[in-house]
C-alpha cells in the first residue's frame, strides 16, 4: 500500500496538473476560437486530467479488485473532500471570469505582451492555491484508510491461519 509520503507527492502532482490545465486554458484564449493552438490546447489539457485522475483511481481499483474481489465504494469523507475541492475551484474560476477583462485590459494598457499568458499563469496559480489544502488533507486520509485496509486484510489472514 502506498505511504503517506506517496499519497502527499500524487495530491501535490495532481494540484499541479489541474493548474497546469487551468493556466493553459485561459492562456489559450489568446488564440481564436477553433483554431487548431486553441483546440490542441484543449485537447492536451483534457488528457492531463484525464491521465493525471486516473493514476490516482486505476491502482486502487485494481488493488482493491484483486485483494478483495469487490471494490468498494468511495468513502463518504472523500467524497466530501471532493466536493469540497470542486466548490473551491468553481468559485475560484468565477473570481477569475469576473477579473478576466479587467486585467487582461490594464495589462494591455500597461504595454504588457500577451495579457492572456499572464493571466493564464495567474489562473493556474490560484487553481493549484485553492485544490492543493483539500488534496493535502484527501491523502492523509487516504493513508490511514489503506493503513487500516491493511490491517484488517492482515488480521483476516491471521485467523484463516490459526484456524487450519
Amino acid at each position: 500500500m502506498p505511504s503517506l509520503r506517496t499519497h502527499r507527492i500524487r495530491a501535490v502532482t495532481s494540484s499541479l496538473v489541474e493548474g497546469l490545465a487551468v493556466g493553459g486554458l485561459l492562456a489559450g484564449r489568446e488564440a481564436p476560437p477553433w483554431s487548431r493552438p486553441r483546440v490542441l490546447i484543449a485537447t492536451a489539457a483534457g488528457a492531463l486530467l484525464v491521465v493525471d485522475q486516473l493514476s490516482v483511481d486505476l491502482p486502487r481499483v485494481l488493488r482493491e479488485a484483486r485483494t478483495l474481489g469487490t471494490v468498494a465504494a468511495t468513502p463518504p469523507e472523500e467524497r466530501r473532500a471532493l466536493v469540497e475541492a470542486g466548490v473551491r475551484a468553481v468559485a475560484g474560476g468565477l473570481a477569475l471570469q469576473l477579473l478576466d477583462r479587467p486585467v487582461r485590459g490594464r495589462l494591455a494598457r500597461r504595454g504588457i505582451r500577451h495579457p492572456h499568458r499572464w493571466f493564464g499563469a495567474a489562473a493556474g496559480l490560484t487553481q493549484v492555491a485553492v485544490v492543493a489544502p483539500v488534496y493535502w488533507r484527501l491523502a492523509a486520509d487516504r493513508a490511514r484508510r489503506e493503513a487500516e485496509l491493511d490491517a484488517a486484510i492482515e488480521a483476516e489472514l491471521q485467523e484463516i491461519a490459526a484456524g487450519h
